[in-house]
């Protein structure tokens, strides 16, 4: 029997359509996933099985310049663990390095005043018998993939997070590899045989710059893009319809990202490769050049198996892969 229930706090009401028992398993099972980005801070309550039964979102840089952000951070937390008193974990994806115990975040260019700041002392100080745990943003995504998305059921995998930066994780034998120091799958920081990195190539503002560059070169009346604005959703609609410009520029951005893989291929025998982040709602035009690389410099034990496939969790990985930290893998 369907029904909804009203779930009332100072976030106004929720309206959640669920029958008793699956109501009965989530009200008594919350996680709250929460995703640090340089622009934005999400929130997000989810169940062991992957619903976000609530979200918002908060500007970084008004938490910054405002109260400070650790405090802003613990000031929300702390309403949400109020409002909901079920809330059995806590997890927090941050965009930077992570020491090898878990403990602080000793790397956060955007938000450098959480750098080595003892982040989990002060975290499990203000929430005791609340499980709270960090862990890197791109790490977390993968996580989330292999708990409720693409990757569920799959022992091993990576995935690549195409967006400002280019983030990395990896599910190895059904656990978060993390490396000897805890910061390991920095793929985006591989330098490339001109001397840059990956980022620095296809970070979303890197590639954009690039497609100006090559559109504006286009010969008069080739391409619809020339004289306007380079955005991911731009260059998406001008390949969809066959702009030749468009797809060379994924063609670039999908032979950098396979030049960087027959490495990390080899490095990690994984062979399965997830794409997420915004560049990689063109994936259709950036798997055919990746696969191409791969073929052309990998022995067949390793092309033979390479499965590329678009990561499902969208917008929500973050928030999804946060909760995630509170379930365990196995």
């Amino acid at each position: 029997m369907l029904f909804f229930i009203f779930l009332k706090n100072h976030f106004g009401n929720i309206i959640v359509p669920y029958n008793s028992d699956t109501f009965l398993y989530l009200y008594c099972s919350m996680i709250l996933g929460i995703d640090i980005g340089g622009t934005s801070v999400k929130f997000g309550l989810v169940s062991d099985q992957g619903q976000i039964t609530s979200s918002e979102k908060f500007d970084t840089a008004e938490w910054v310049n405002h109260d400070g952000f650790t405090p802003s951070l613990i000031a929300t937390i702390k309403k949400y663990t109020v409002s909901f008193p079920e809330i059995k974990g806590v997890g927090i994806g941050f965009p930077g390095l992570i020491s090898a115990d878990r403990r602080k975040v000793i790397m956060l260019p955007n938000i450098p005043s959480v750098e080595n700041a003892p982040i989990m002392d002060l975290l499990e100080k203000e929430f005791p018998g609340i499980l709270i745990k960090i862990e890197n943003d791109a790490k977390c995504a993968a996580l989330g993939e292999y708990h409720f998305g693409e990757g569920k059921g799959s022992d091993n995998f990576m995935l690549i997070a195409l967006g400002t930066g280019v983030g990395s994780g990896a599910i190895i034998n059904k656990q978060l590899f993390i490396g000897a120091r805890g910061n390991a799958m920095e793929i985006g920081h591989i330098f490339l045989s001109d001397g840059k990195t990956l980022e620095q190539h296809i970070g979303s503002n890197q590639l954009f710059k690039y497609a100006s560059e090559v559109i504006s070169k286009a010969p008069e009346g080739s391409t619809k893009l020339k004289g306007t604005a380079i955005t991911g959703i731009a260059l998406q609609k001008a390949a969809r319809a066959g702009d030749i410009h468009a797809i060379a520029i994924y063609n670039y951005a999908g032979n950098l990202i396979g030049e960087t893989l027959i490495s990390v291929i080899r490095v990690l025998d994984i062979t399965t490769i997830l794409f997420g982040g915004g560049i990689s709602e063109a994936f259709e035009f950036l798997a055919p050049s990746i696969k191409l690389r791969l073929d052309k410099n990998l022995p067949p034990y390793y092309s033979k198996d390479i499965v590329l496939k678009k990561a499902s969790l969208s917008n929500d990985a973050g928030i999804l892969g946060a909760a995630g930290l509170c379930i365990d893998l196995d």
